[in-house]
Formats: C-alpha cells, structure tokens, sequence
C-alpha cells in the first residue's frame, strides 16, 4: 500500500512527468533504446520492489513520454485510452518482461521467491539472500537477454 501511494506522490509532485520529459530529451523518439531501457531498469527496479507499483509507475512514465514525444495525444493520460499506436508495443512488452523477470535475481524481488526461501527453512535447508543471488543473477541476466532479443525482434517486425 505504501508503494502505491508513493505512485500517487509522484504523479503528484510531477516526478513522473519530469522523468518523462527527460527520456524524451535524452533519447527522443528513439522507441528501441526507451524499450531496452525500460527492460534493464523495470528489471533492476523490481528485483528489490514489488513489481506491481513499479510497473504503476512506469506506465504513468512512459504515457507521459509518448504524449511528450507526440506520438500519442494528451488524452492518453487517462484510463480509458485505447488508441496505442503499434510502433509502442515494444516498450510496453520491455516493461512487463522486466517487471516480471526482475524478481527473480533476489530473494525479495518476487512473493514466490520468500513462500519457497519460508518452505526450505521449514524442511532444514535454509535459503540464504547470497546464496539466492547466486542462482538468480546469472538466471535473470540469461532471461533478460533472450527477453531483449524478443523485443528487437518484435520492433524490426513491426517496421519499427
């Protein structure tokens, strides 16, 4: 709860809005380094947080990109919008790949990771924070790679 009302706060103060017109000054228009970004920072993002408000935020960030970058009109922002262009998906697909696979380079990142870390220390074998990094970084980075490789695939097929 506390995550989603530190959303709220930076849709408030305008942090997400100052992120937003700081990708778009930074990159531009240029959706595949914005998609490879999202997937790289989603992912370090969520092997610490829960990735449900990361991903709250992050599509509040990169709506805001879009009606920065004027691909999409300033109705975007709100909840009914529908009308993505399909030159977006891969930064959207970016996003849930990294949210999703992000949680499984630490111990935290995921509620599936803790229930299995609560079942092993119930049956005598322990599972330590280290001891999970060391299975889940090399893991993660191997699933982030392949997940990279779909969504270049994904934005060449779609004529970028």
């Amino acid at each position: 709860m506390c995550m989603f009302t530190m959303v709220q706060a930076f849709t408030k103060t305008g942090i997400l809005r100052s992120l937003s017109q700081s990708l778009y000054q930074s990159f531009g228009v240029n959706l595949l380094v914005i998609a490879l970004g999202m997937l790289a920072g989603i992912g370090a993002a969520s092997s610490l947080l829960a990735n449900i408000p990361v991903v709250a935020a992050s599509i509040l960030m990169v709506k805001g990109y879009f009606v920065t970058a004027e691909l999409v009109p300033e109705g975007a922002l709100g909840a009914t919008f529908t009308a993505w262009p399909i030159s977006t998906l891969p930064v959207f697909m970016a996003m849930m790949f990294g949210a999703t696979l992000g949680g499984n380079v630490t111990l935290i990142g995921a509620s599936a990771n803790v229930v299995t870390a609560g079942i092993c220390a119930a049956h005598g074998k322990p599972l330590s924070f280290a001891a999970f990094l060391r299975y889940g970084v090399p893991l993660t980075l191997c699933q982030l790679a392949v997940s990279a490789l779909y969504v270049l695939v994904l934005f060449y097929a779609l004529g970028r």
